[in-house]
């Protein structure tokens, strides 16, 4: 999984934006601006941003938004008017590499920065499932580490009741 950091993304669309798309050794400029990342890594990253760009520009973005926990309304809605009926596509389960790349962003990004580590490093789920994947996993962390307390409290505590028995016989 490629994740680029913020700087690093950075310093990519800066380089497109000074050199232009028509800079002959565009990708071999930015490889120089961008230390660590090759200049495979460099095509694929801006084969994306170009494929994202065209879905903008096309208008296709709805289309690509189909499937996503986004709020249907009815075409003679009114725009402040609450939907009679929210249509949701099911979640699906995630992934073991895209959870190990979850790790990675949340490493590299922090917690609260889910847009990049969608954007970087899980890039088959939108902000919104990543935070809502940070919350379920942070909830699963938190419940973890209370029974593990528990447990350690529960273990001294019969340890010590066994340490009185022996003392009172």
């Amino acid at each position: 999984m490629d994740c680029w950091s913020f700087e690093e993304n950075k310093a990519f669309e800066n380089a497109i934006a000074e050199l232009g798309n028509e800079c002959p050794t565009l990708f071999q400029e930015i490889a120089l601006r961008v230390p660590g990342k090759s200049i495979e890594q460099i095509q694929m990253h801006y084969a994306e941003l170009v494929r994202d760009l065209e879905i903008i520009e096309n208008g296709f973005l709805d289309d690509a938004l189909d499937g996503f926990d986004l709020p249907k309304t009815e075409p003679n809605m009114a725009s402040n008017a609450t939907p009679s009926r929210v249509l949701r596509k099911r979640g699906t389960p995630w992934t073991e590499a895209e959870h190990e790349a979850f790790l990675v962003g949340l490493e590299k990004y922090g917690k609260g920065d889910w847009k990049s580590i969608s954007r970087y490093c899980v890039k088959t789920r939108t902000p919104t499932q990543v935070a809502s994947h940070a919350q379920k996993y942070f909830e699963k962390l938190r419940k973890f580490t209370q029974q593990e307390a528990e447990a350690k409290l529960l273990a001294g505590a019969a340890s010590s009741a066994a340490a009185n028995d022996n003392v009172n016989r």
